[in-house]
């Protein structure tokens, strides 16, 4: 086992960008905005936990390297039933700090879960995922889709751009989420099979989610009451079907 030697590559201005969910009981995430917590303010705690983590990642992954970190932002987005963080971590190396930024992400949910573990057994972990790396060899960032949803679904549109796709409409979209039935060239079987376990075994009474393809354009037949859960679950997997 050995690390990447990085010691031939010029130390470059790096970022990198992290997301990553928990999902509470409505009335414990209240509880969090009201400060009525038991352990104390999970807000700032998971911050600070998660800003404390990035700068100790070499220490927890073996195969990460020591980094000088310049700068660590850890934003949270309160929702009624979840709490959403963000991280922004930065500075000037020979490698990229994805790991870092995926450590604070990490770290500031596992705060959230510890600090309201007595108040809540619901609690899930989700979504981690890294949304952009940037001054290395490659810069990467989770790719944006122009996406269109059908009057059923408008209410939801604010959702599709906060994660950073775009909507339009029907023609010009790559990917069509709609609640009508669609006339498909063919039907992505299995990614539609997986979708529906995993929908189901969150919601039993979901209605079958339909995948296909129809003239190069990716679509998504499903009913409105399993939009959040398909979008939240498996957003992050369109570009793949897009592509395959």
């Amino acid at each position: 086992m050995r690390t990447v030697d990085v010691s031939n590559k010029p130390p470059t201005l790096r970022i990198a960008r992290a997301y990553g969910r928990i999902r509470l009981k409505t009335q414990t995430v209240q509880k969090i905005i009201q400060g009525q917590v038991p352990k104390g303010d999970v807000l700032s705690a998971s911050k600070l936990a998660g800003i404390m983590a990035s700068k100790h990642t070499h220490q927890l992954l073996p195969f990460c390297h020591p980094l000088s970190i310049d700068h660590v932002e850890v934003d949270l987005k309160i929702n009624e039933d979840s709490i959403e963080v963000f991280s922004f971590v930065k500075g000037v190396a020979r490698t990229g700090y994805e790991m870092e930024a995926l450590t604070a992400v990490s770290v500031s949910l596992l705060c959230i879960y510890d600090m309201c573990k007595g108040l809540d057994d619901s609690m899930v972990i989700e979504e981690i995922k890294l949304l952009e790396k940037k001054g290395g060899k490659s810069d990467w960032r989770m790719e944006s889709l122009n996406m269109f949803l059908d009057e059923e679904l408008s209410e939801f549109s604010g959702i599709v751009e906060s994660k950073g796709h775009k909507l339009s409409g029907e023609e010009k979209a790559n990917v069509v989420i709609t609640t009508k039935y669609v006339d498909l060239d063919e039907r992505i079987l299995p990614a539609e099979t997986a979708v529906n376990l995993s929908l189901f075994s969150i919601n039993p009474s979901t209605k079958g989610v339909i995948i296909g393809r129809k003239k190069g354009k990716l679509y998504i037949v499903l009913d409105k009451s399993a939009f959040l859960a398909f979008f939240e679950n498996f957003s992050q997997l369109l570009p793949s079907w897009i592509q395959d």
